[in-house]
């Protein structure tokens, strides 16, 4: 049976091995510091609206602790800022038998449009991922998710085209681990779609009115998609995800943070620039201006470079860009 190394314990990692563990496919989880710690002590507490779940996940602290072997599949659910290191940590670990880790498959689950280029410098075969899930890890040694019995939804294709056995006993898996599961032939445009609203995260850091989100969440999303229309990037037609899960309430958990919001909290390294800096790179690429994009990149790199908290930063500074724009 082939076993997952799910490199990356936050929310989605560690939710993913839990899965995979209690659908009784053979998964270790790779975190680090406190995350580490705790579920070593504990396993990993899954909170769900209707109970929670311990989980003894089998976990190892790096690449030095897990023996790998020709039948794994490496699962990458670091932070897009994280991959490349990861990537490159990974790769040539020798297999048990003969071989290295780059002669494994290889899911890239990570937000934006960079690390599946990354992944192809060194693993054969590169299976990219989109992941829709409403799970958040603030605290060691727990993971909350408030959808069940489908606990997310996934997108997975061959890349940088096609579809293939591999991709279709992924998905398999994936599916019996409680996940809506997707197998498409056209990762990227699925990984592009998913951008279009990722461009948004940022705001969830920001002071302002729901108004003047929603009129910066535009200006965002409208720069990204003439940056794709310059580019000749096209996204698939929508993500659907909200029509196969469910949203309740998790007993003490305040809902609606996001993923970037959750780093930021943690005091952990920013995906912004993998989220609006590759609409500011496409547009420096192809002579399209970004200024909200760039702007909200700015501030935010800025705010996490100083170690600032959440709300450091109001949505007016995006919309006074606009302005001049």
């Amino acid at each position: 049976m082939t076993r997952y190394v799910v490199i990356g314990g936050g929310a989605v990692g560690g939710l993913l091995a839990a899965q995979l563990t209690l659908a009784g496919i053979p998964s270790v989880l790779v975190a680090r510091g406190a995350q580490l710690d705790a579920i070593r002590a504990g396993g990993l507490r899954v909170r769900r609206p209707h109970g929670d779940d311990v989980v003894p996940l089998a976990v190892a602290g790096g690449p030095d602790e897990v023996r790998l072997t020709a039948g794994d599949v490496l699962v990458l659910a670091t932070k897009a800022q994280d991959a490349g290191s990861a990537l490159s940590a990974w790769a040539w670990r020798p297999l048990e038998g003969g071989g290295l880790a780059a002669d494994l498959p290889v899911v890239t689950l990570q937000n934006g449009l960079a690390t599946e280029d990354d992944a192809l410098r060194r693993f054969g075969r590169v299976y990219g991922a989109t992941v829709a899930v409403a799970a958040s890890y603030l605290v060691p040694g727990e993971v909350v998710n408030p959808s069940f019995p489908v606990v997310g939804v996934l997108w997975i294709g061959r890349y940088p085209h096609g579809r293939d056995d591999g991709q279709e006993r992924i998905a398999a898996d994936l599916t019996a681990a409680g996940f809506s599961v997707h197998s498409v032939p056209d990762i990227t445009a699925w990984k592009a779609r998913k951008l279009l609203g990722n461009v948004r995260n940022g705001l969830d850091l920001l002071d302002g009115t729901d108004e003047e989100k929603t009129r910066a969440g535009a200006l965002l999303t409208a720069e990204a998609e003439a940056v794709y229309a310059a580019a000749g990037i096209v996204a698939a037609e929508a993500l659907e995800a909200a029509s196969v899960l469910t949203f309740e309430p998790v007993p003490g958990h305040v809902p609606g943070r996001l993923s970037t919001w959750q780093s930021f909290a943690r005091g952990t390294s920013s995906e912004v620039d993998h989220l609006n800096g590759e609409i500011v790179r496409l547009g420096r690429r192809h002579g399209i201006t970004t200024p909200v994009n760039e702007r909200l990149q700015r501030l935010l790199g800025a705010q996490a470079a100083a170690g600032l908290a959440p709300g450091t930063h109001g949505v007016a500074e995006l919309l006074e860009v606009a302005v001049g724009a």
